[in-house]
């Protein structure tokens, strides 16, 4: 009888990892749960002289769930910005923070999440919407990106992966998936959603491997820092082949990492 050659997926070799990982975790005591992260919890105003950046707020109003930019509220006498109309146009003068009211419901309180549309100033129709969103002690905070995506009626066409160079010539790879949205039988909305994830001392465009880095962390370092999460997304066009929303994410990304990253070297 023929024996065959048994070939371990790769798949495989990340469950035996994550294996080993949980039975150890079940002897590792003192797992310094630390304040570190790698970024800075805030989103630059500009970026470069071209990008100038709003941030994003949203009703905190169950009976609303309106977004507004910063720029279209005011501060009201005491300071603050509160929501000014709901959808129907009535007056509404809900909370506005900077994420909305089911995020807030369902992440860990201490969850660090910042928000910003940048509006291109050569060309005000083209912007691009960026956030961040940074865990707290619950490491629970940060998922699988396309979970939320096809929740939204999302439908994504492909996922690709493009190397984005930075100021000090290196370079950063971001995972970025093409998106549509169908609204009605005449009106498809095409776009991109970028993102990858920055640790403590590292970078990666992988979920998987965010959280094989966890993992290890906890058991041979004994600690477990913050993980952020970095996304932008903006238009595309629909023909196949069209690669000019790479070009923008390189030149958003470029401009960004650099202004929120703590990576010694980049």
């Amino acid at each position: 009888m023929k024996k065959t050659a048994s070939i371990i997926h790769p798949y495989g070799v990340l469950g035996l990892l994550f294996l080993l990982t949980a039975c150890l975790l079940l002897f590792t005591v003192d797992i310094s749960v630390t304040d570190e992260a790698g970024v800075r919890e805030y989103l630059p105003e500009n970026l470069g002289n071209n990008w100038e950046g709003f941030d994003v707020l949203f009703c905190q109003d169950p009976g609303c769930g309106r977004n507004w930019l910063t720029r279209d509220v005011p501060l009201n006498e005491d300071g603050v910005r509160v929501c000014p109309t709901n959808w129907q146009g009535e007056t509404c003068g809900g909370e506005l923070l900077a994420m909305s009211l089911g995020e807030k419901t369902v992440l860990p309180r201490d969850t660090v999440m910042m928000k910003k549309q940048y509006i291109n100033r050569e060309n005000p129709e083209n912007t691009v919407f960026t956030s961040v969103v940074l865990s707290g002690k619950d490491r629970t905070s940060i998922h699988r990106p396309e979970v939320c995506l096809d929740a939204q009626g999302n439908e994504i066409e492909k996922s690709v992966v493009i190397e984005v160079p930075l100021e000090n010539g290196k370079t950063i790879k971001v995972q970025v998936l093409l998106i549509n949205k169908k609204y009605s039988e005449k009106y498809t909305r095409y776009t991109y959603y970028a993102y990858f994830f920055i640790g403590k001392d590292r970078t990666t465009h992988l979920h998987f491997e965010r959280l094989l880095w966890m993992s290890l962390d906890r058991v041979f370092r004994n600690v477990a820092h913050r993980w952020a999460y970095i996304a932008v997304s903006g238009e595309r066009s629909p023909f196949e082949g069209d690669t000019e929303y790479q070009d923008e994410i390189r030149d958003v990304i470029g401009k960004l990492y650099p202004e929120i990253s703590l990576l010694e070297g980049q």
